[in-house]
């Protein structure tokens, strides 16, 4: 499986041609023309963004956009993306709105590597999952590690409010999702980081989290240096304490 990249003239292509599907969707529906869930506006919305995205990254002339900026851009591209992918949604036709929101990821990236902070995370880590579900290649995972890692440096502070109470908030799914990545990716080197990620931020997280890896090591045969750190981490954090 190749990933998407973080390339601007890739999203333009990818939207262009997935707002063309929705909005022959939504007129083969029998909706009134006038219908104001018309997804022609939204897809225009996000074609004139990367467009203006990629101005501001090409033209040197171009004062250099501020963060505060970028921040507003970024967080109105994952809101278009959402409602167009909402739109397809409604239209009954899943794996079209699944495709649109896995454009999430690679354009939180391109937002990352230029500066900006990332805090809409839900469809994020939604397209994170399924990139992670579509390959079991180590090498693979280790590129999808470091892309969350990019992805977590940008997240903003507000991402991670109400993470301890809530087991479907997006800032705790990706510190999970990126150990779980780091696991398959077979390398010991992201496995700490991450669990360490986990037993700092996550607490009340990590005894089951570790707990389900060593399942997981007996389940699937993962090489012993795997083995061995989701094991000294086991033994750390989800062993049962006994009084003596």
């Amino acid at each position: 499986m190749s990933m998407p990249p973080a390339d601007l003239s890739y999203l333009r292509e990818r939207v262009r041609e997935l707002a063309t599907l929705v909005h022959e969707t939504w007129e083969s529906s029998c909706r009134d023309p006038q219908d104001a869930d018309d997804p022609r506006p939204t897809g225009d919305a996000l074609l004139q963004l990367i467009d203006m995205l990629d101005h501001l990254q090409s033209d040197a002339h171009v004062p250099g956009i501020s963060p505060a900026e970028l921040n507003t851009l970024s967080e109105y591209g994952l809101q278009l993306l959402s409602e167009l992918a909402g739109t397809a949604s409604r239209l009954d036709h899943p794996t079209l709105a699944a495709e649109i929101e896995h454009l999430s990821f690679p354009y939180a990236l391109w937002i990352a590597r230029h500066g900006g902070e990332i805090r809409r995370l839900e469809s994020v880590v939604n397209a994170l999952a399924h990139f992670a579900n579509q390959s079991s290649s180590p090498e693979t995972m280790a590129s999808l590690y470091c892309q969350c890692c990019e992805l977590i440096d940008a997240t903003s502070p507000a991402a991670e409010e109400g993470s301890a109470g809530n087991p479907r908030n997006p800032w705790r799914l990706l510190l999970l999702n990126r150990a779980i990545v780091a696991t398959r990716s077979l390398n010991a080197e992201f496995m700490e980081p991450a669990f360490n990620a986990i037993v700092e931020l996550l607490p009340n997280d990590a005894e089951r989290f570790f707990a389900e890896g060593m399942e997981q090591m007996a389940v699937i045969d993962y090489p012993e240096h795997v083995r061995t750190v989701v094991r000294r981490y086991y033994l750390a954090h989800a062993v049962p304490r006994r009084l003596h």
